[in-house]
């Protein structure tokens, strides 16, 4: 048996009306306390996302789980107290809580597999003095005797990462209709709205600070292990070099093999500015823990500064990549170096 609304008593429905006028009421005199609490706990001065690449040789010797530490690791610092650390290869495996002053750092909260456990009111001290410069984040630490927490946190500074948000390269058609295959007429520079627009920078950005933000770009993509996110950080000069090796979707599946090798890029060099489309500078690429610093050249097409070197392939040579027969001897290293760095 069913009874339809007008079957409720007149009462129920006052009654109910009242609750609910009640209840918004209570609401709205919560809201300033709620909004001083939300204040309260969004007001952590230290936040945002940070990588670090941990090699063999930075465990210390006989360290139980050492071997687990290798990899690239990303730490969120979120405003509202609470954090989480996460290997590019396996995701996140820590999280927790933390308190930040002006200069120092204490982590009140540690669950997960790697480091040592900190209960909340447990009264355990992981303390360390943190300063940021830029988009680089260094941790001292002040008093925590966890070996495996102060190998990851303290080994080196760590620099900015940004998530990416890079839209996947289609991998069967690397020259499908949604691929640009011309590079448009850039804006002046410093001004790059296009970068602006996809990056998150300011109006006012300038080439340097579009490329770095590419950089931290490219840490992110490929932490997620898609080649085609990654792919989409580069020129179609490059997907052209690319197309022309074989396969491309042989190509991302071997990019994808690769990925789970944990990679970092960092700018340790000016950007140089060859004409408002092209740039390049010295980046340190760290390959599995192992650092190679090489050049690497950017183009801002379509609006966004991208790369147009593959870092795998090298610096392109002015007339494009020559293949050089191997000799004996001093004349063994033949590499064409552009006009502009002579």
């Amino acid at each position: 048996m069913t009874f339809g609304v007008a079957s409720r008593p007149a009462w129920t429905w006052a009654a109910a009306i009242a609750m609910a006028l009640a209840a918004v009421v209570s609401a709205m005199a919560a809201l300033p306390a709620l909004a001083l609490l939300q204040d309260e706990t969004e007001n952590q001065p230290l936040r945002g996302v940070f990588t670090v690449t941990i090699s063999s040789a930075d465990i210390p010797p006989n360290l139980a789980g050492g071997p687990a530490l290798t990899g690239l690791w990303n730490i969120t610092f979120d405003g509202d107290g609470t954090f989480s650390l996460a290997r590019q290869d396996v995701g996140a495996i820590v999280n927790g809580a933390f308190e930040a002053g002006e200069a120092t750092l204490r982590f009140t909260e540690w669950n997960g597999i790697v480091g040592c456990p900190i209960a909340a009111d447990s009264g355990e001290l992981a303390s360390y003095a943190w300063r940021q410069s830029d988009d680089t984040l260094t941790l001292t630490p002040i008093s925590d005797s966890c070996v495996e927490r102060l190998t990851l946190l303290t080994t080196r500074s760590m620099g900015g990462f940004e998530a990416c948000v890079a839209a996947p390269r289609p991998p069967t058609d690397p020259f499908a209709a949604d691929v640009p295959l011309a590079t448009p007429v850039a804006g002046p520079l410093p001004p790059a709205s296009g970068v602006a627009a996809q990056e998150g920078l300011s109006e006012g950005a300038d080439a340097e600070e579009a490329i770095d933000s590419l950089l931290r770009q490219a840490n992110g993509c490929w932490a997620t292990g898609d080649p085609t996110r990654f792919l989409a950080l580069h020129s179609v000069r490059v997907i052209d070099e690319i197309s022309f090796i074989g396969p491309f979707e042989e190509f991302a599946r071997q990019l994808r093999l690769l990925m789970a090798t944990p990679v970092a890029f960092e700018r340790i060099g000016p950007v140089n500015l060859i004409d408002p489309e092209h740039a390049w500078a010295y980046v340190e690429v760290t390959l599995g823990g192992d650092p190679l610093p090489q050049r690497v050249d950017f183009v801002f097409e379509n609006g966004v500064w991208l790369f147009d070197t593959f870092f795998l392939f090298g610096p392109p040579t002015p007339t494009g990549p020559v293949d050089v027969e191997p000799v004996a001897g001093p004349e063994a290293e033949q590499t064409r170096v552009p006009d502009d760095e002579q």
